[in-house]
């Protein structure tokens, strides 16, 4: 394509067409050719080309995220390789037309022989020691207050919640409203890596953490109707899937987008003066009533044999901790986010569910544990389900705090009163969290209309600040509920439940060394790295972005793709929201146990060596914190 493209020689630079056709098909040959005409050393390659990447880092992250996405499939993809020798060609190519000794400089090598950092960045480093240890403090200090557990009764109620940040918001305001409800913190997929396929599609989302690939198809199937009216619903479904589809098409393609504004964009005024002052409050979270397909025949359907269905139950039960003392109600809650015109929606639901919501996978879970064959078969791993407890699947929307329960119908007469105090417990809870959150997102908690004015920024398509996400994150414990409950943790900390006593071989230890405390990592760097360098590590502003095909945004109509978080994801207009701390990550168990399981895996280990995250150990019933490096 660059030998036929006259466009680069239009602007100036000459022959560039020719140039291309000369060099070598090879990308490896090429890059190598091209830094020997730079005049880049061989010990300083590496450098030069991680930088050269770095030039068009939205680009470049897109690509290796293609790679990524391959390899995790065992498929070998070059493309980054290839990116990299197209993006040298260009400099070449200038560098062919205008030689000269100060602009050969540009490619020079960019290091010196003293790699020490300055002593302005020592001071730097060092205040920022000095505002990570006062946060430390003040988190100690309120663990080490932490009373000691009751007396183990059965609750009225369980809820086991993601462990994001805003959750912990919800869990807090939940245990205020009702001093007999126990909730839990756990990873939002809830151990249910699947593909959720919507109704009417083929193919589905990936509703579980990138570290991990699906393990399973979850079709989702209209619940009541018959196999007639199912199948003549999927032919409409597909109907308009596919006539929105040409429309979208249409009014984006590069051809006809110009020509379709000029016809027809004044069409569009009613509904854009509509959607501006008359917003509707419609969800971008999947509301309708589905049953997932947990059935299989063979490979090539969708579902989950009953043989995996046991293993999961076990496994997930076995990870919260919950293996005894079932309430007759248990809620298995995802999350996910209402927002209107928000291409960063995704960074608001739940990232252990791969950017959706967590309906699907608390739908799924709650279907197998209510499963009387999987409940037979887990008893001999040590599980026994009460014949009266019900599971039961939610949704908590972090915009508005609301939850919605969904198959409430499939609960026998017997639990009507438990589901009736749990639903007014539920509202409860998310009026005083709607209360809690009011002046972070702007709003006066004093107003008779909160409720409404929380509700329309949810649906508002002009809002830049819907919900401040995980801004503020800055720990991450895995700890008994008792250590953290009468803690005042203000959203900033993600709760997984952790009990080592039970945990006999360890392994739900390892796995959330290796799993969510990684994931917590990436989220808080992501965060920490948009708050101190916007301009290179975030997205700059909300309001000029340009969304890119399906792939990103551009700042307005021409660069790179961004990248991290847009300005007002982390600053509210005058002051910074998210304060850039490195995450302080506390695990209640021996540190014997914790550095053997680092040892086994390097690349954990190196988040902690190298101190991307700040790890401790709680002791002698969190009465004692050691530091792990």
């Amino acid at each position: 394509m660059a030998s036929l493209d006259a466009k680069p020689e239009f602007q100036g630079l000459k022959n560039f067409r020719k140039y291309v056709r000369a060099m070598p098909n090879s990308a490896d040959e090429a890059i190598a050719q091209s830094l020997q005409v730079l005049g880049v050393p061989e010990e300083g390659a590496v450098d030069f080309l991680h930088r050269q990447l770095l030039s068009i880092r939205g680009w470049a992250g897109h690509v290796q995220y293609l790679v990524r996405e391959n390899s995790m499939a065992e498929q070998k993809d070059d493309s980054l390789i290839e990116f990299l020798a197209i993006r040298l060609a260009y400099d070449t190519a200038l560098l062919a037309q205008f030689e000269s000794p100060s602009l050969r400089e540009f490619w020079g090598p960019k290091t010196t022989s003293d790699s020490s950092p300055s002593r302005a960045v020592l001071i730097r480093f060092l205040w920022q020691l000095a505002h990570e240890k006062a946060w430390q403090r003040h988190l100690f200090g309120q663990l080490l207050a932490a009373e000691a557990p009751p007396a183990e009764t059965r609750p009225s109620a369980q809820a086991v919640f993601c462990i994001d940040v805003r959750s912990e918001v919800f869990r807090s305001n939940l245990e205020s409203a009702s001093a007999t409800i126990q909730t839990m913190g756990f990873a939002g997929f809830f151990g249910m890596a699947i593909e959720y396929i919507p109704f009417g599609q083929h193919t589905g989302n990936t509703q579980c953490p990138v570290l991990l690939n699906p393990a399973y198809k979850i079709r989702a199937i209209p619940t009541g109707a018959s196999k007639s009216d199912i199948a003549e619903a999927w032919k409409e479904q597909r109907h308009n899937k596919r006539l929105q589809f040409s429309w979208n098409s249409f009014k984006s393609s590069a051809i006809s987008c110009f020509s379709f504004v000029e016809t027809a964009g004044i069409a569009f005024a009613p509904k854009l003066f509509k959607n501006s002052f008359v917003p509707s409050s419609k969800k971008s979270t999947c509301s309708h009533d589905f049953s997932p397909t947990l059935d299989t025949g063979d490979k090539n359907t969708t579902g989950i044999p009953l043989a995996d269905r046991i293993a999961l139950a076990a496994g997930a039960l076995s990870h919260m901790g919950l293996k005894k003392n079932f309430a007759r109600l248990v809620l298995i809650c995802g999350h996910g986010s209402e927002t209107t015109n928000n291409p960063y929606g995704a960074g608001l639901d739940c990232g252990a569910c791969g950017g959706h919501p967590g309906e699907a996978n608390a739908r799924v879970a709650a279907a197998i544990l209510n499963d009387p064959e999987v409940r037979n078969a887990i008893i001999e791993k040590g599980i026994t389900i009460p014949g009266d407890t019900h599971f039961l699947a939610g949704l908590h929307n972090t915009t508005t705090d609301d939850v919605t329960l969904y198959r409430k119908e499939t609960l026998p007469e017997s639990h009507k009163n438990d589901l009736a105090d749990l639903e007014e417990t539920l509202a409860t809870a998310g009026k005083t969290a709607r209360l809690e959150r009011a002046v972070s997102i702007g709003l006066d908690p004093s107003s008779a209309t909160l409720e409404k004015q929380v509700r329309t920024k949810a649906h508002d398509w002009a809002e830049v600040r819907p919900e401040w996400g995980l801004a503020g994150n800055a720990a991450f414990i895995a700890a008994p509920r008792a250590r953290t409950k009468h803690a005042k943790l203000n959203g900033r900390v993600f709760l997984h439940d952790y009990n080592h006593a039970s945990d006999i071989d360890e392994a739900t230890l390892e796995l959330i060394i290796v799993a969510p405390m990684v994931v917590a990592s990436w989220i808080n760097l992501q965060y920490f790295a948009s708050t101190v360098n916007n301009a290179v590590f975030g997205s700059g502003n909300k309001v000029t972005h340009n969304v890119t095909g399906t792939l990103g945004v551009c700042q307005g109509n021409v660069g790179d793709l961004q990248t991290g978080l847009p300005m007002q994801s982390v600053h509210d207009g005058q002051k910074w929201i998210h304060e850039p701390l490195r995450l302080h990550v506390m695990i209640e168990a021996p540190r014997a146990s914790i550095t053997a399981i680092l040892e086994r895996h390097p690349g954990v280990r190196d988040l902690v060596t190298n101190g991307w995250v700040l790890l401790f150990a709680l002791e002698d019933e969190g009465q004692t914190i050691h530091p792990i490096k």
